[in-house]
């Protein structure tokens, strides 16, 4: 059984088998206060005070433990710290809007400038068909050089190559070489590719092309670009 000293409230735990019936002293071991017990005394007539300061002590603790636990909550909320979580928003923001925007910026250089980086890049240009973006070939900067005909019979043969007259790679065209006859009747037109599609800076590539017609070798031989732009 549990008994408390009536002078300092310290609480003992006792054997109730071993209180005399009538009656005994006990003395407390903390203020040597001396009082009488019995073992029909009420075994926990002092819980409930102990309960009481138990109560606010676990109360005590619980709310020193909440306001650790909220203090951060508290600093959070703070307008030094709102402030601070709009600026970080802010900046986010800013930063998704400047990607996207450069991302915008070079697709739309891409398409613009599509003919030059597919010249560099020939592999993508099954891309820009796909989109419904053809690629225009232009002859700006090519020109004809070296041109030679020769007949053998009803053949005739013309060679001659084309000439990248800028500073960046471009695409080449096909040429056109037209016969006509002395009188002015055209004759014969055929298209020739040269051997290569794609031109450096400052280079050339061969054309050959062999014909059979029947024609007077007086006949005049022309040779010009076709215009040309990739499959959709």
């Amino acid at each position: 059984m549990l008994i408390t000293c009536h002078n300092c409230e310290t609480v003992f735990q006792i054997d109730r088998a071993k209180i005399d019936p009538n009656g005994q002293q006990v003395r407390c071991s903390v203020c040597a206060h001396v009082w009488t017990i019995s073992a029909d005394d009420e075994p926990n007539r002092t819980l409930p005070k102990l309960n009481i300061d138990a109560n606010r002590g676990e109360e005590a603790t619980s709310q020193e433990a909440s306001q650790k636990l909220e203090g951060p909550k508290l600093r959070q909320d703070t307008p030094l710290n709102q402030k601070k979580k709009k600026a970080n928003i802010f900046t986010w923001l800013l930063w998704i809007f400047g990607v996207t925007g450069m991302l915008l910026a070079a697709l739309y250089a891409s398409i613009i400038y599509r003919s030059t980086i597919t010249a560099y890049y020939p592999v993508i240009i099954p891309v820009f068909e796909m989109a419904g973006y053809s690629i225009s070939y232009s002859s700006e900067n090519l020109s004809i050089q070296n041109l030679q005909t020769e007949w053998r019979d009803d053949i005739l043969r013309v060679r001659g190559s084309i000439v990248n007259n800028g500073s960046m790679r471009i695409h080449t065209l096909p040429i056109r070489i037209s016969i006509i006859d002395p009188s002015g009747l055209l004759l014969s037109t055929h298209e020739v590719w040269p051997d290569s599609t794609i031109i450096d800076a400052a280079m050339s590539v061969p054309f050959f092309a062999q014909i059979t017609i029947d024609a007077d070798e007086k006949a005049e031989i022309q040779v010009d670009f076709i215009s040309h732009s990739s499959e959709r």
